[in-house]
């Protein structure tokens, strides 16, 4: 009998290419190769102050109700649309911030199209447009930040979405707001604009772009609940835009593609402003920490806006990630000679220090 397998010429030929995106070794399957009873994650940049109380209590409550489909209609995106001073017809929910990136590439991208992105920028931008069949326009940072004017300049009558992550992951850089205003206005009114803000909440205040649909109708917002609010486990994100973007959206979106639970808890997480500060305030003093210990350790990092630090070992770091990861301290490798190190609690920000430090 003969394997499907091997019948690739019955397989989408834009899959064969890809790469699929690796969240890493799991964490079952290191605690069994190097017998260890703990691991320390820092590799996957979650929120180290775990998930909002108020999310937990209403959990709790929705775990009743769980036997209807969720609400797609209903107080979390109203709630979203108060937040972000748009109508309620501006925003898509989704099974994540990589969902709604999914169902924006497979709304507007043919084969043959164009996506304008940055390297190293988050992979999931690159792969979207191999699935897709689409040309992946890759333009260098520079300084670790967003060359607009080079990603501008690549832009052609093919070009049908540019997207950038701000802050960027890995380098944990931020695109003023009016830097990103002069961008937008300065590209044909066809192309769309895809901001990845996932890591927003972490910035100073006053960077957050002021996004209005009816002012930038070629602007999509990405957002999620998995940084800040700590439910990445839930995967739900959503999307803010023009109304007849979201039309556009909403023909390609599956159906009841959330949870009730998730919609449950990234609702009261909007308001649990105690564990927002504390989740900040765990940042703030980890990046103080780290950069002190960094520079005392001879190691080049780049000042985050987010919750993690991209370090520069000037040598390859599989080495020093595969030490760390034996000793149960898990960093996130770069290619080729840096990783992106979320920060943790001050307990497992000391014993990073400490590995490093033996294996440096």
């Amino acid at each position: 009998m003969r394997a499907f397998c091997t019948q690739t010429r019955l397989v989408n030929p834009f899959v064969l290419a890809v790469r699929p995106y690796s969240p890493g070794m799991p964490l079952s399957a290191i605690r069994r190769e190097f017998g260890l009873d703990e691991v320390i994650q820092l590799s996957c940049n979650e929120n180290a102050a775990g998930p909002s109380p108020l999310a937990m209590k209403a959990l709790d409550a929705a775990i009743f109700d769980i036997h209807r489909y969720p609400d797609d209609e209903g107080p979390l995106k109203l709630a979203l649309a108060h937040r972000h001073g748009v109508p309620v017809n501006s925003v898509v929910l989704g099974h994540g911030a990589t969902d709604i990136l999914e169902i924006i590439v497979r709304t507007f991208i043919n084969p043959g199209d164009q996506i304008v992105s940055a390297v190293p920028a988050f992979p999931w931008f690159h792969i979207l447009g191999q699935l897709s069949g689409a040309e992946n326009v890759l333009v260098p940072l520079r300084e670790h930040r967003h060359d607009l004017e080079a990603m501008a300049a690549k832009v052609t009558e093919k070009t049908k979405l540019v997207m950038i992550a701000n802050p960027n992951n890995p380098t944990g850089t931020l695109l003023p707001p009016a830097e990103i205003g002069r961008f937008i206005e300065s590209l044909p009114e066809n192309v769309l604009v895809v901001l990845d803000e996932a890591y927003i909440e972490y910035a100073d205040p006053g960077q957050d772009f002021p996004l209005q649909p009816e002012l930038h109708p070629s602007v999509i917002m990405v957002r999620t609940f998995s940084k800040m609010s700590g439910l990445a486990g839930l995967r739900i994100g959503y999307g803010v835009c023009h109304p007849k973007i979201v039309d556009l959206l909403e023909k390609v979106r599956q159906p009841f593609n959330t949870t009730a639970l998730a919609h449950a808890a990234a609702l009261a997480s909007l308001q649990d402003t105690d564990h927002i500060e504390k989740s900040r305030s765990i940042v703030r003093e980890g990046k103080v920490f780290l950069y002190r210990e960094f520079e005392r350790l001879g190691l080049d990092y780049v000042p985050t806006q987010t919750n993690f630090i991209f370090v520069d070992f000037h040598r390859p770091a599989a080495a020093i990630t595969q030490a760390l990861m034996k000793k149960g301290i898990l960093i996130r490798p770069v290619p080729e000679n840096a990783a992106r190190i979320t920060i943790g609690s001050a307990v497992q920000n000391a014993r990073l220090v400490g590995a490093l430090e033996s294996n440096l």
